[in-house]
């Protein structure tokens, strides 16, 4: 059998296996008896002798050349391992070579560096020993002393000094030297801020920059003076404090057992007492302390930049005063609330007082009893509005009265601070514009309430009520404005006005302006049944009165004023009505005498005479000289009384009508062959003033005419007729130069 055969057959018997395995069991409680056991054993090992030894005749030559080897590697192994003891006894004399004066060296060194240390300290203890009898010598000079005694703080610190006997005793007194100065220089400080006394503090912060500790007493410093103030915060703001100060105040003692129970006004008057105090006194001499801090160390700048020392204590000043309020009972809170502007202006005045233009009032640190300030304040502003226009219809002067009063307080009690006033000018604004609101809400707009045939309506009464009521509002208001105008911000000012400018009578006197306008414009239109415009007599040596027409026209103005206008107060809106209506007038005026067919000599004299009492019908509504189409109606006047030939004339070397209207004109000297432009469009007068409303392009005006004179043209030609109307040629000219006119303006 095959050793590898052996080898597998003994691997997988059940038996032989269990001892190829690492245990510590023991085998024997095994079904097969022991002795069965080493039979089987012995047989294994038999087998696997056998095994081996044919092994080892199979490969005999082999084994005997490796066994060869085996010798030769031994030999060489024995002579290895002598070179080797050899390289050992060799590094082990070169070990001892290099130890022993390493050994030399490292004591050599550490007695060099003992005798260093030995120099450095004799070197620093004669230092310090000639510095300690130099400073022996300084009396009356704390910076010089400083310096010194922190050369030597620095000297003593390289060291430990600790066993020698010379020094013990000057350790002991520098140190004690060094706290005696700080601690004379810290009470110097003191002192010295509170005197006020300015050398002192500069020789102080000498001592301190001497002695590298200028950070840490500015800190304590301004620490020290915060802390201090806000217990005198705190006890300013102790409403039981105030209770008892209020009650000793009113009886001369506290009654032992009873309640203290004080007058709501009382406790106010010295909760504000108090308040005034702290900032008048104890803020203000804490904050003059930090300031007066700041401007010594800014002039001593070798000993740093501490640039925000009073800028960081205001603010955590601020801060303080807003936490200690906060903490406040509520009755302190409601008082601070209601007088917010006081606060402020307690803040203020300490600002001016102080003259710091670094410090500026923290808003964020006040910014709950600001806005709770703002909004009772403005419940205050409504309340009014809401009250007068709930009791009446129209409210009332005293009602008015009233609020503007409220408006005006509110104004005032801001005067001291920009923001806050500002923040009360929108306030305003608001109650402004609610007063605005509600009376929209109560104006009547529709379009019967603008009738003007009739006396007044009661519509149109309180829609007039309502205007002036408005308009007496607003003017009080500007009233006071201009009373505070060299106290109050100019923004705040500005936002108040604004906020008037939505005040205005001018939508129901709009309504109005248009009644009066249609009514003129229809009265206006009879201008072409007047007969007299046609009669063929001579004028001449005549007395002439205006149109009938006219003086309707006169009439209805005047009665159009005294009648529905004059219930109107607002003089700025009646007047800005006034001339819109006056302007169109006139407008309207020139167009229908530009227009009117068959026009006699007789009729041009009486339309000469009607343009002057037109200037008489609408001066009750304006002076005529301020109207801007006053030089058309002036020229209208001059033009109805030339000659075809003078108008051109006149008209190329310039004048205040239009080409289009003077053209329009002068077709009343023409035949029945050249016909007007609207007669040639078949329209009426009323159409043509409507078109005339609806294109105001002085080139569409001239197209429309020209439209005409091309019609003429043809018809002249069809017909063929010899010679033109004596016209023609002048209304050709005309249009050319108004074309070219029309350009101009265009460019």
């Amino acid at each position: 059998m095959d050793a590898k055969d052996v080898c597998v057959e003994i691997e997988n018997d059940e038996f032989y296996s269990k001892f190829l395995v690492d245990t510590v069991k023991p085998l024997v409680g095994e079904n097969i008896s022991v002795s069965d056991q080493v039979a089987k054993l012995t047989q294994g090992i038999e087998k696997l002798g056998k095994s081996l030894e044919k092994q080892v005749l199979a490969k005999h030559n082999d084994l005997l050349t490796q066994a060869s080897h085996i010798s030769d590697l031994e030999m060489t192994l024995a002579s290895v391992q002598s070179q080797v003891q050899g390289l050992l006894r060799s590094a082990e004399k070169l070990k001892d070579r290099v130890h022993t004066p390493h050994r030399a060296l490292e004591e050599q060194t550490l007695m060099l560096e003992r005798v260093q240390t030995t120099c450095n300290l004799l070197r620093h203890t004669a230092k310090i020993l000639f510095l300690w009898n130099k400073l022996a010598s300084i009396k009356d000079n704390p910076p010089k002393e400083a310096i010194i005694l922190f050369e030597l703080n620095e000297l003593i610190g390289d060291y430990d000094f600790d066993g020698i006997i010379i020094l013990e005793e000057v350790l002991k007194e520098v140190e004690q030297r060094k706290k005696e100065l700080l601690n004379n220089s810290t009470a110097l400080l003191q002192s010295s801020l509170l005197n006020g006394e300015k050398d002192k503090l500069l020789q102080c912060f000498k001592v301190f920059h001497n002695l590298q500790c200028t950070n840490e007493q500015i800190r304590n410093t301004v620490d020290s003076i915060l802390i201090d103030l806000k217990k005198e915060i705190r006890a300013g703001l102790n409403v039981q404090m105030v209770s008892i100060e209020v009650k000793k105040s009113s009886s001369g003692r506290v009654a032992p057992g009873k309640a203290n129970i004080m007058n709501a006004q009382d406790f106010k008057i010295k909760l504000w007492d108090n308040i005034e105090k702290l900032f008048k006194v104890d803020i203000y001499n804490s904050c003059t302390k930090v300031i007066m801090l700041q401007n010594v160390v800014n002039e001593l700048h070798a000993i740093g930049n501490f640039r925000n020392i009073a800028k960081t204590f205001w603010s955590n000043l601020c801060t303080v005063f807003s936490t200690e309020l906060e903490k406040s009972p509520l009755n302190v809170n409601q008082s601070v609330e209601i007088d917010f502007p006081r606060l402020l202006k307690c803040f203020n005045d300490l600002l001016s007082k102080l003259k710091c233009k670094d410090l500026e009032i923290n808003r964020s640190s006040l910014v709950k009893w600001e806005n709770s300030f703002l909004s009772k304040s403005l419940g205050k502003l409504l309340e009014p509005v809401r009250s007068m226009w709930h009791l009446n219809p129209v409210p009332n002067m005293d009602q008015l009265d009233g609020a503007v009063r409220t408006i005006a307080e509110a104004l005032s009690i801001s005067l001291g601070d920009k923001q806050l006033s500002i923040s009360l000018a929108n306030s305003v604004a608001k109650c402004i514009k609610q007063m605005n609101v509600e009376a929209e809400q109560r104006i009547n707009l529709d379009s019967d309430v603008a009738q003007i045939v009739e006396p007044p309506t009661s519509a149109q009464q309180k829609n007039a009520e309502l205007c002036n009521a408005l308009y007496y509002f607003s003017s009080q208001i500007k009233r006071v404005l201009v009373n505070m105008n060299s106290m109050l911000p100019q923004e705040s000012a500005q936002i108040v006005q604004n906020s008037l400018k939505d005040i205005t009578s001018m939508p129901v006197l709009q309504l109005f302006t248009e009644s009066i306008k249609n009514s003129l414009y229809i009265i206006l239109m009879t201008m072409h049944d007047e007969p007299d415009l046609t009669r063929s007599d001579d004028p001449t040596g005549k007395c002439l009165s205006c149109s009938p027409y006219m003086k309707e026209l006169q009439q209805f103005v005047s009665r159009c004023k005294d009648i529905y206008l004059s219930m109107f107060h607002e003089k700025a809106a009646l007047n800005a009505c006034c001339v819109t209506i006056a302007k169109m007038t006139v407008e309207r005026f020139i167009q229908h005498v530009c227009n009117v067919k068959s026009l006699s000599k007789f009729g041009r004299l009486k339309l000469q005479i009607d343009c002057k009492h037109l200037e008489t019908a609408l001066s009750p509504l304006v002076d005529m000289s301020e109207l801007d189409n006053y030089r058309q109606l002036k020229a209208l006047s001059l033009l109805l009384e030339k000659t075809p030939q003078d108008i051109a004339k006149s008209q190329t070397e310039g004048a205040s009508l239009p080409y289009s209207l003077v053209m329009m004109y002068l077709f009343s000297f023409a035949g029945p062959q050249l016909l007007a432009p609207h007669t040639c469009a078949g329209w009426n007068i009323q159409k043509l003033m409507q078109w005339l409303d609806s294109h105001r392009k002085e080139k569409e005006r001239l197209d429309f005419v020209a439209g005409a004179l091309q019609r003429y043209q043809n018809h002249v030609r069809q017909n063929q007729i010899a010679t033109y109307d004596e016209v023609y040629p002048i209304l050709l000219q005309l249009l050319e130069d108004g074309r070219e006119a029309a350009k101009k303006q265009e460019k």
